[in-house]
């Protein structure tokens, strides 16, 4: 933006005030520069208010559909591209969200399929401005990005591009029947659709769409990983972040999805007696009635399975067929390097499972019951086990050396640390060492224990999952000036990273340290430690990481789809 416009800005807003004029009315002022022309139509943004860092203007388009609803005989389908529109088409209000149990007040409605652009530049004022793709998560059953309670203000104020959608989740999203009438990973493939739309349209936004990163935590993280090994997505991206998730996490691969899609068909009681008419029957029904028999088989599920060996519904490994995007184990695919190598950055909190032991679930202390009874539950589903014998030795093995043979039920810090390494850390780590052999990765623990994403009476040490979030997004929570300088140095740096590929490229006297990447697959990985002062490390959990490892070697049988 000029200083020209900045000044007329300037006057037009303090005078709007001045006359009580709202947001629609000022929009209106500036609707031949928030009109912008995309493949699909034309549309019209607004005005969202001032970043609450440096106080730069938003403009926001926050339901641009890039795909038909997907309604009716659509439902569980991949998606399909939006039709072009006539006229100009609003896209200034909040979309609903994808259908889902959620305590947001949002909308739910399965015609949900929007993309979300914020920007501080007036489209048609800037040009090829870094864009970052947020991918959210809620372990493949929830999620959106309205960014109401997560504002992205403070990425805004380092000048780039953000850049989000909705994607189907739970369902509707990873019904799956294992076989073509339903092969599964509908909401990926609504990922991969949106990504598209996104590199065809980002520049008439003022983005470059060269420079089109995609991030994302826990579930999105995960989301990323597949992208990042789908053939389809080649140069859709130009980075990658993930935050506290990838592949192989043994979460982030369903096993049981085709059991779940019939254990739901049966509380709907459709025809199951074929795949085609269970789905057929299952897309007439209504869809609050289908997401209450789901929802009510996920509490189910995670009460009765043990959530540590996989989710109800997920992404899953499909029958090779056109249009898929998951048809191998993803160890293999990383191990010969057939994915997408471009620049990584990623990571993990210090403790990623961690509970209040005073607010602990009573189903967790179920879980734990569990492993006191058959600790052979220990054993990671990855490693491919058959011999029950060999398992219940492990699973002892295991169970003596996070909890020396004592209960797990009463050694809830030991659980904690048990689960984080198992679900996050380990694979986390190991996918960052293979990555490492064919692309720069940069590797992260986010360890600054502050409030900033809402916890403030810390009970016991540890950063848990989720927490590393209020140091991107606005939670609209307060700290000290430490936390604040955590804020500042993380956006930088993840802005740096969307900027260059490097997240230090350049000597930074708010960083004060050069964050260096691995490059050669070494098990001993540098890490970048994120706490109230930056340094490197490489010795982050090694003690575990060598236990696990062993394991693997001892014990495991290939081939590894997670790790």
């Amino acid at each position: 933006m000029t200083i020209g416009t900045t000044l007329c800005f300037a006057v037009l807003f303090g005078a709007a005030l001045a006359a009580d004029i709202t947001f629609e009315d000022f929009d209106e002022m500036y609707k031949d520069d928030l009109t912008v022309n995309t493949t699909t139509g034309l549309v019209r943004g607004g005005y969202g208010g001032k970043t609450v860092g440096r106080s730069r203007d938003i403009y926001w388009f926050r339901s641009i559909p890039y795909a038909e609803p997907p309604l009716g005989q659509l439902r569980f389908e991949p998606p399909f591209p939006k039709a072009r529109w006539d006229g100009v088409l609003d896209v200034r209000k909040q979309a609903a969200e994808c259908v889902q149990k959620s305590d947001s007040m949002v909308p739910k409605s399965e015609d949900c399929l929007f993309i979300k652009i914020f920007t501080s530049s007036l489209p048609k004022k800037s040009k090829n401005l870094p864009v970052m793709v947020w991918i959210y998560g809620g372990a493949f059953f929830a999620g959106a990005s309205d960014f109401n309670l997560h504002a992205p203000d403070y990425l805004l104020d380092e000048d780039v591009i953000i850049a989000s959608f909705h994607y189907r989740t739970g369902i509707f999203g990873f019904l799956s029947t294992g076989d073509q009438v339903a092969p599964g990973n509908a909401g990926l493939k609504d990922q991969l659709l949106a990504l598209k739309w996104i590199k065809d349209n980002i520049n008439n936004f003022g983005g470059d769409p060269e420079r089109i990163t995609i991030f994302g935590q826990s579930a999105g993280a995960a989301s990323v990983g597949y992208l990042l090994q789908n053939e389809q997505a080649k140069g859709l991206f130009s980075r990658a972040i993930l935050q506290s998730g990838s592949p192989l996490c043994q979460w982030a691969l369903s096993r049981v999805a085709k059991q779940t899609t019939t254990d739901v068909a049966k509380k709907l009681k459709v025809g199951r007696d074929s795949s085609a008419r269970m789905v057929k029957e299952m897309k007439t029904l209504p869809a609050n009635e289908l997401q209450e028999k789901w929802s009510s088989e996920l509490i189910w599920k995670i009460v009765t399975k043990l959530p540590l060996r996989g989710l109800p519904l997920g992404p899953v490994i499909e029958p090779k067929h056109s249009g898929a995007v998951i048809t191998d184990n993803s160890y293999d695919l990383l191990k010969k390097g057939k994915f997408h190598h471009v620049p990584i950055l990623m990571g993990h909190t210090t403790l990623e499972i961690s509970a209040d032991a005073e607010q602990i679930p009573g189903v967790l202390k179920l879980i734990l019951l569990i492993f006191d009874l058959q600790p052979s539950k220990l054993v990671p589903v990855s490693l491919n086990m058959k011999q029950l014998i060999k398992s219940s030795l492990l699973g002892r093995k295991i169970k003596d050396h996070y909890f020396n043979s004592k209960s797990t039920v009463k050694n809830l810090t030991e659980a904690m640390e048990y689960a984080s390494v198992d679900q996050f850390v380990r694979p986390i780590r190991e996918t960052a060492r293979l990555y490492s052999k064919y692309t720069p990765v940069y590797l992260y623990t986010f360890a600054h224990e502050g409030p900033l994403w809402g916890v403030y009476n810390r009970t016991s040490p540890g950063v848990a999952h989720t927490e590393d979030l209020g140091y991107l997004f606005d939670f609209k929570h307060d700290g000290s000036s430490v936390d604040y300088q955590v804020r500042h140095r993380m956006t930088r740096m993840w802005a740096n990273f969307a900027k260059t590929g490097n997240p230090t490229p350049e000597e930074d006297e708010l960083l004060g340290t050069k964050w260096i990447p691995n490059t050669s697959g070494d098990s001993e990985l540098k890490t970048l430690v994120i706490d109230k002062a930056l340094h490197m490390e490489t010795k982050i959990e090694a003690d575990e990481l060598s236990f696990w490892d062993d394991i693997f070697k001892t014990y495991g049988t290939k081939p590894y789809s997670t790790y």
